[in-house]
């Protein structure tokens, strides 16, 4: 094994054990988690060993694409960071089309503030997050604007960037070719984190509301602006 495939293998066994110790559905101590990944792979339809289970995590071996596939399916991360160790969105239209989506998302959540009586401030180009200041009802909060990622059945997943600190991080969510448009708080949802940014996994449900992992409840759309100076 060369040097550099030798290097990038073990990278993959960083990644994928990092995936491992941010699910919420694994155990939470490194005893068992091997037996456990291979025991919900084989539920999905992937056979695998225990060993090499653990030639994957401690970075002796690669799994074949399909298997990356279905170990980043299992574990809720992207398949592109599991796989190649990068941030989502690699093409550059999927960026560019994403890269709208996302101002376009933030200017309107904007608009709604300021219909609602608030004041909106952007920070300078460059500065990162948030990617909007709100004064609303006497509150001033920065805004962590995100839309979907990715949509496969049920599931949709956010990519947040990192760090959030104090901000609130809000979803804006919209069907295809569809006017109605929810807005869900993230704030308080659990984060898989990968460093520079991190991903949140939600389950969508009836009547618009949304299944997180780490949440008992059901998440429902923010039902009015001023709920978001709460």
């Amino acid at each position: 094994m060369s040097d550099m495939v030798q290097s990038t293998t073990e990278e993959f066994g960083l990644r994928l054990t990092q995936a491992l110790e941010a699910s919420p559905h694994a155990p939470p101590t490194p005893h068992g988690r091997l037996s456990w990944l291979k025991r919900e792979l084989e539920k999905h339809g992937t056979k695998v060993s225990v060993n090499t289970v653990h030639k994957w995590c401690h970075g002796a071996s690669r799994p074949r694409e399909d298997n990356v596939r279905a170990l980043s399916r299992l574990l809720k991360v992207d398949e592109v960071w599991l796989a190649l160790g990068r941030k989502p969105v690699e093409s550059p239209k999927h960026s560019a089309d994403s890269a709208a989506k996302a101002k376009g998302a933030v200017l309107m959540l904007a608009g709604l503030i300021e219909v609602a009586g608030g004041r909106v401030t952007f920070p300078s180009e460059g500065e990162g997050t948030p990617h909007l200041w709100a004064n609303l009802n006497s509150e001033q909060f920065g805004v962590i604007v995100v839309t979907p990622q990715s949509r496969e059945g049920s599931q949709v997943s956010f990519v947040v960037p990192e760090p959030v600190g104090p901000h609130k991080v809000l979803a804006v969510v919209s069907e295809p070719g569809s006017m109605q448009v929810q807005v869900v708080d993230l704030t308080d949802v659990q984060r898989q984190s990968f460093g520079g940014f991190s991903v949140v996994s939600l389950e969508t449900r009836n009547g618009g509301k949304f299944k997180a992992p780490d949440q008992r409840n059901l998440l429902a759309p923010v039902g009015s602006v001023a709920e978001l100076a709460a």
